[in-house]
């Protein structure tokens, strides 16, 4: 992964020896690979919601705002808050890949470090404070999946990729995304770094929690240990949010699930095929399968995948009047509201 400048500063900084050469530098240590995480940033925030009372909203940077930074997301924080949002969910704020790249934030170059086009570590947990100030928890999102071709842990680590016959790394298998390189499970070192990693934000920018991408292409015993982990850091109440609907994430703890079959019923059946709305309701069944207490699936009529590939929610749902009544079935047809940046306004930014 790639270095902050701190840790750059400290290991070129080494001493001379008596003849005056200088001492070759030992290779860099990314501290997510450390067994020692960093001290806490602030105060554990004590007012996150639990999953029965969320109301997410979910924020693309880069679309967000004119600056397409963290500034411009915390100066209409008050806006974000005066829709009733609790849970702040930030679409992936690490560095981009370069190699192979189609520049999407999901090809990550560095897990411990903050993308320049977004700003500084500083300007990263202003934001967060200030969320917090308003009652908002924030969520980052995590990508477990994949790594951008140069992220550091290709050339340190191959051993924790997936490879084909002739011991080359490979894409994900079976989905088309050749931008991003495919982290292999069953290595038992690659799994401690990748929970190590997802620790280290919770101590360094004092977050609640991760939205976790691609949840269903990861193993569930990952997931488990990953989750306990997380809970385990004292003072800090994690709210953890699966995009997936395999039927043991809520077993593998976590609180919040992706309702996509709500989505897809709802879009093709109900508003495009003209069929009755009866045909939810088998899902409040078949969705809340091996659900623990208190857990929830999260019905949507937008995100950024959504805004992208199929449009905004007057696109789809017969316009702004036909958008808010199916925004309101997927809210609170046992489910909780989750709002995707300029849904309120009746449009969304492209993806």
């Amino acid at each position: 992964m790639k270095m902050n400048l701190l840790y750059i500063c400290a290991f070129l900084a080494l001493a001379c020896h008596k003849s005056g050469d200088i001492s070759p530098a030992p290779p860099p240590v990314d501290p997510v690979h450390t067994d020692t995480l960093p001290s806490q940033y602030g105060s554990p925030y004590t007012e996150t919601p639990s999953a029965q009372d969320a109301v997410i909203y979910q924020v693309n940077m880069r679309a967000f705002s004119p600056q397409g930074n963290f500034k411009g997301v915390q100066d209409r924080l008050d806006s974000i808050h005066n829709l009733g949002v609790n849970v702040l969910y930030l679409m992936p704020v690490y560095p981009v890949g370069i190699v192979k790249s189609v520049n999407s934030p999901y090809c990550v170059k560095d897990y411990a470090g903050v993308a320049a086009e977004f700003g500084l570590l500083s300007d990263l947990r202003s934001l967060v404070d200030q969320a917090h100030a308003r009652h908002m928890a924030v969520l980052f999102d995590w990508v477990a999946d994949h790594t951008s071709w140069d992220n550091a842990w290709i050339t340190q680590h191959p051993d924790w990729y997936l490879k084909d016959g002739s011991g080359n790394i490979i894409p994900p298998p079976n989905t088309g995304w050749n931008d991003v390189a495919a982290l292999n499970f069953t290595n038992t070192d690659m799994r401690k770094a990748m929970i190590r990693a997802m620790q280290y934000w919770v101590y360094t920018a004092n977050i609640d929690g991760y939205r976790c991408d691609a949840a269903d292409f990861i193993p569930s015993d990952f997931w488990k240990t990953a989750l306990d982990s997380l809970r385990n850091i004292p003072g800090h109440q994690l709210l953890l949010f699966a995009e997936g609907t395999r039927k043991d994430q809520f077993t593998a703890g976590f609180q919040l699930e992706y309702g996509m079959g709500f989505y897809y019923t709802l879009r093709d059946q109900v508003f495009k095929a003209g069929r009755s709305v009866k045909v939810i309701d088998s899902l409040n069944t078949v969705e809340y399968t091996n659900a623990i207490a208190g857990a929830q699936v999260v019905r949507y009529i937008s995100n950024h995948d959504v805004d992208n590939s199929d449009g905004t929610p007057p696109d789809l749902f017969g316009g702004k009047t036909g958008s808010m009544a199916a925004f309101v079935v997927a809210a609170y047809m046992k489910s909780i509201p989750m709002i995707y940046n300029g849904q309120e306004v009746g449009s969304g930014p492209r993806a």
